[in-house]
C-alpha cells in the first residue's frame, strides 16, 4: 500500500507517504504502527482522535486539513443525498477517504450531540463520526464494508 497526501497542522504543511509499515513525513522515514486509536510512531504511542477538522493526539486538540486523498467516487446502486443535505447541520460526512467498519445508528433512531452513529476507518484508524445534532437518522446513504470518499454524506439527522 503506497499513499501520498499533503496534511497541514495547525497551519504547518507536511508532506506525507505510507508505505505499509513506514510513514515518511516531509523526507524523513518513521515505523508505524496501528491499532485502534493507538499509534506507535517510531517507538513513541499515542492516542489519536479524529473529529471533523479536529485530531486530538494524546489529548491535545489540533485543527488540520488532509489535501491529495480525493479518490474518485466509485459506482453505487445506494440512494444518493442532495447536495442540500450535506449543508445541512445533520450531515454526517466522511473526514477522508476510507472504509465503513459499523454503522452503529440507523434510520429512525434518536441521536444526542456527540452519540457515535458511523465508524470510519481510513490509514488503519477507526475514526468515530459524530451527531452533530439531537434529532432523528433520516437517511443512512452506506452499508458496512463500503468504501468512501472525503466529505462523502454518510447519513443525514434531522
Amino acid at each position: 500500500m503506497r499513499n501520498k497526501f499533503k496534511l497541514v497542522l495547525e497551519g504547518a504543511p507536511y508532506e506525507i507517504e505510507q508505505r505499509g509499515d513506514l510513514i515518511i513525513v516531509n523526507g524523513c522515514e518513521m515505523p508505524v504502527a496501528l491499532a485502534g486509536t493507538q499509534i506507535q510512531v517510531g517507538g513513541s504511542p499515542h492516542t489519536v482522535e479524529l473529529s471533523g477538522a479536529t485530531a486530538k493526539v494524546d489529548g491535545v486538540a489540533y485543527s488540520f486539513q488532509a489535501e491529495g486523498l480525493e479518490e474518485p467516487k466509485p459506482k453505487s446502486t445506494r440512494k444518493a443525498a442532495s447536495a442540500a443535505a450535506a449543508e445541512e447541520a445533520g450531515a454526517i460526512t466522511a473526514v477522508m477517504p476510507g472504509l465503513i467498519m459499523k454503522i452503529l445508528k440507523h434510520e429512525g433512531d434518536r441521536v444526542q450531540p456527540g452519540d457515535v452513529v458511523v465508524v470510519l476507518e481510513a490509514m488503519k484508524m477507526q475514526n468515530e463520526l459524530h451527531a452533530k445534532q439531537a434529532g432523528v437518522v433520516k437517511q443512512v446513504l452506506v452499508k458496512e464494508g463500503d468504501s468512501v470518499e472525503m466529505r462523502q454524506v454518510l447519513a443525514v439527522i434531522e
